[in-house]
């Protein structure tokens, strides 16, 4: 704010001028204590040179030749009378039935920061390094003021420590606000309308409810949900109808901050909260506040809130009949099948519109790389499988792994075929468990899964995941659950009994915490909405908790002899110089995993690379008689060996 510049006329008031109009008062009401305790006025301006400066600027306001008290009745009588009652400090006066003092007081702890000169005029009045004190603050028996007690309390005040002195100031956020300054900030008329908005018939049903059994000021809207659901466009239509704007949320910004800046700006607070799994959220009461109160939460989290009416909405992913709506408002014309497939949230439709328009393929890319930032660091991405990466099963194997593809992708018409009877009828999760020896091929069907449902895959990174930290681990499974069901990637959980291990006795604090964490799994895997793979060699070491909750259990048992002559024809170079008996010989007597032909076939590949030559049956012997005795296995004799 430009301190040197001329003052408004009550003509041309908004809200910085208004504020420079309050800071005058507050600097003239300072003045007069000044007369009367210091020295008189022109002592006064000869001795702290700023004095004169905002005299100048009360002659510039048309208080030329008024005494104090005279200046500061007409500008009290300029600051609150109608025309102001919708600026940002009028709001608060009214919010916290305040007296022009108390206002006073509180411009006082940011006035050294608008005018830094002032600072010397504080500290004789008690103030400390230009910061205003609480004896600074006080009345003449040292007593606060309840105004200021109460700016206080409600967040408008922030103190801090300086030796044994402690100094108030206005915190930044909150003097933005009184300016009338907040990018953060919506004003009601921009919001969309409730009418407006495109959204589930029991969504709708549920807010209306609320919104005619009560008092807008009383109600706290819960709004669950993941990033990109389209809970600001809802707390922003739940704002506009209880005649609000809308605030935040702001990171960084304490609650309590973000309320007080909302009763300046007139708006209903939109405020984070990222708790814990199992932590309950408290939402302060607020008392002062005249707007209802929105809070985002995850999913399942526990939301208390003082004095208010809690009314939760839970916006979960669209079905396909209200994805293909969206994609039409931000497309404006009709979308490619493929677009409305992707079982994406309100807002990721929207913010990839206007990303990569409606192409699948750029759509899919943009969704692919926004996950990649969402999981960096605790799930990596697998590359889809190559041509020659053929998924060798046998034919048991293949009808179970095509009907687990078929569940995958009706997993959302699925459910409504269903009746009551099986409870979790509305869920479109698929937990899938692969499980067999090392090398039998689970991870390549996790890949080819995920490349028939043309999604990608995302393996979980548990040397990142699994903290020595209580609450750490759900923490990080949580973020990673949830970027996976809202950009509905598959999900891959290699080696999951390393999560999934049964829980045990409780001998020790290790131990509940351990349990505490397969309790918070198992419930998550439950209610996960996307595509979950788990593959394990030791299935015995999983919980059975955990083998009732999946949808599918695929064997992968080591290959047969056909199955292995077609790794061996896929692994194989081309050109190779293994006659057809030979291989067949391989194949029927070399029981091998998928894994340890892939490894023999590669090693015999090095060695003929290395002499020069085609691979012939001798590289071939070789490399199986080393990956035998990797395997500490005596290789079986080969009549070309």
């Amino acid at each position: 704010m430009d301190a040197a510049s001329p003052l408004p006329t009550a003509r041309a008031l908004t809200p910085a001028n208004h504020l420079r109009l309050a800071l005058l008062h507050a600097v003239l009401a300072l003045l007069l204590r000044a007369t009367q305790r210091v020295a008189p006025l022109d002592a006064l301006a000869t001795r702290f040179p700023a004095t004169q400066r905002w005299l100048d600027r009360a002659a510039a306001a048309g208080l030329e030749g008024c005494t104090l008290e005279a200046g500061l009745g007409q500008l009290s009588e300029r600051l609150w009378d109608t025309r102001t009652t919708e600026l940002p400090l009028a709001r608060l006066r009214r919010a916290l039935d305040l007296s022009t003092s108390d206002v006073d007081a509180w411009l006082l702890c940011a006035a050294a920061d608008e005018d830094p000169a002032l600072g010397d005029l504080l500290d004789v009045l008690g103030g400390h390094e230009g910061r205003a004190t609480p004896g600074l603050l006080g009345d003449a028996e040292g007593l606060l003021p309840e105004g200021v007690h109460r700016l206080r309390e409600a967040g408008f005040l922030r103190e801090a420590a300086a030796g044994r002195w402690r100094t108030w100031c206005v915190p930044p956020a909150v003097w933005e606000a009184v300016q009338g300054r907040a990018a953060a900030c919506t004003d009601r008329d921009a919001l969309p309308q409730w009418s407006d908005l495109v959204l589930p018939p029991h969504v709708r049903e549920t807010a209306e409810q609320a919104l005619a059994r009560h008092a807008p000021q009383r109600v706290c809207w819960v709004l669950p949900g993941g990033s990109g659901s389209g809970r600001r466009t809802l707390a922003g239509a739940l704002a506009r109808s209880a005649g609000f704007g809308l605030l935040g949320p702001s990171p960084g910004t304490d609650p309590a901050e973000l309320a007080a800046c909302a009763v300046l700006l007139g708006a209903m607070p939109l405020a984070d909260f990222s708790p814990s799994p199992g932590e309950r959220v408290d939402v302060p009461a607020f008392p002062w506040l005249p707007a209802p109160v929105a809070v985002r939460v995850p999913r399942d989290a526990a939301v208390a809130a003082a004095g208010r009416v809690a009314c939760s909405i839970e916006l979960a992913l669209p079905d396909r009949l209200e994805r293909e709506r969206h994609w039409q408002l931000a497309l404006a014309r009709e979308p490619e099948e493929a677009v409305v497939d992707l079982r994406l949230p309100r807002g990721w439709i929207h913010r990839l519109a206007a990303q990569a328009g409606g192409s699948a393929v750029a759509v899919a890319a943009h969704a692919d790389a926004q996950c990649r930032h969402r999981l960096e660091g605790l799930a990596h991405r697998v590359p889809p499988p190559g041509a020659s990466e053929e998924l060798a099963l046998s034919d048991g194997a293949q009808q179970e792994f095509d009907l687990l593809v078929a569940r995958c992708r009706h997993r959302e018409a699925l459910p409504e075929l269903l009746p009551a009877a099986f409870g979790h009828a509305g869920s479109t999760g698929v937990r899938a468990l692969f499980k067999g020896a090392s090398g039998t091929g689970k991870t390549l069907a996790a890949r080819h899964l995920a490349a028939a449902l043309g999604r990608p895959l995302y393996r979980v990174d548990l040397a990142a995941t699994v903290s020595k930290y209580i609450g750490e681990t759900e923490r990080n499974l949580e973020r990673v659950f949830a970027a996976a069901e809202e950009l509905d990637v598959v999900l891959l959980l290699d080696e999951g009994d390393a999560l999934m291990a049964g829980r045990t006795a409780v001998a020790n604090a290790n131990d509940r915490y351990a349990n505490l964490e397969t309790n918070y799994l198992l419930q998550r895997v439950e209610r996960h909405g996307g595509l979950l793979v788990v593959t394990t060699n030791l299935p015995e070491r999983i919980d059975p908790a955990f083998a009732r909750r999946m949808d599918a259990t695929l064997e992968f048992p080591l290959p047969d002899a056909v199955t292995r002559y077609r790794l061996w024809r896929a692994h194989l170079p081309a050109g190779h110089g293994v006659d057809e008996p030979a291989l067949e010989e391989v194949a029927r007597r070399c029981a091998l995993s998928g894994g340890q032909v892939r490894n023999a076939a590669l090693h015999a590949s090095l060695l003929a690379l290395e002499q020069g030559a085609a691979l012939h049956a001798h590289d071939l012997g070789a490399a199986l008689r080393r990956e035998y005795a990797r395997a500490g296995l005596a290789c079986p004799s080969l009549s070309f060996a």
